[in-house]
């Protein structure tokens, strides 16, 4: 059997599961405001002299990625971004509500050692990019991309999230992302926001560049 035919049977051919129109509209304008308001807030954050727009700005932000039509921002975005990952908003959530009690910290102190599952994480994030970018390109003799719709790739991804809980248990929380792609996951499983393929549920272009930068940042401080 070759690699071809190996890879036809891990995907066998069937019609995906795919969320309703409707509901793609409202993960649009959910994600899009989570994902901005974050932004605003870590932006806001460093104007030690405008603590009105630090409080204020976020909320701004996700009302109106809310607006219907083109009078929103959320639809323009989504004309050029589609719509941000599962991962990307809980991400985002969680440097909400982080900042409702503190200035929000940056996901990876500057300085601090690398955790280990974050930085296994980014690794991953980077390898799993660069693949589906090299699959637009018909590089591979196989479509990576549309193996994202079986279940079989839900499978192996829901083994990847939770081989931390697995190695370090409940402490594995405390790490930047576990917690976030185990609850997208969980969401894509019930919903399958917001294509119905599994990898646009954990990573999206812009959470790619993220997590490229970081892997380059690590690199750079070891030399």
């Amino acid at each position: 059997m070759n690699l071809v035919d190996s890879w036809q049977t891990l995907t066998p051919h069937y019609a995906p599961l795919l969320p309703s129109a409707q509901s793609l509209v409202w993960a649009r304008h959910l994600l899009w405001s989570l994902a901005l308001a974050a932004l605003g807030l870590l932006w806001a954050s460093r104007l030690d002299r405008a603590p009105a727009l630090r409080r204020w700005l976020p909320w701004g932000l996700a009302l109106w990625a809310w607006v219907p039509g083109p009078w929103g921002v959320s639809y323009w975005l989504a004309l050029s971004f589609q719509i941000p990952s599962l991962t990307s908003g809980f991400l985002a959530a969680a440097v909400l509500l982080q900042g409702m009690t503190s200035p929000p910290k940056p996901l990876t102190a500057p300085g601090a050692k690398p955790a280990t599952w974050t930085a296994l994480w980014s690794l991953a994030a980077v390898g799993v990019g660069m693949a589906l970018m090299l699959d637009t390109f018909a590089v591979f003799a196989v479509a990576m991309y549309r193996w994202g719709f079986t279940p079989t790739a839900l499978a192996l991804v829901w083994a990847f999230a939770l081989l931390p809980f697995v190695v370090s248990g409940t402490s594995a929380l405390r790490q930047a992302g576990v917690g976030s792609l185990c609850a997208a996951l969980l969401v894509f499983t019930l919903t399958r926001w917001p294509s119905g393929n599994v990898w646009d549920a954990v990573l999206d272009p812009w959470l790619w560049l993220l997590a490229l930068g970081s892997v380059l940042r690590r690199l750079w401080r070891h030399r």
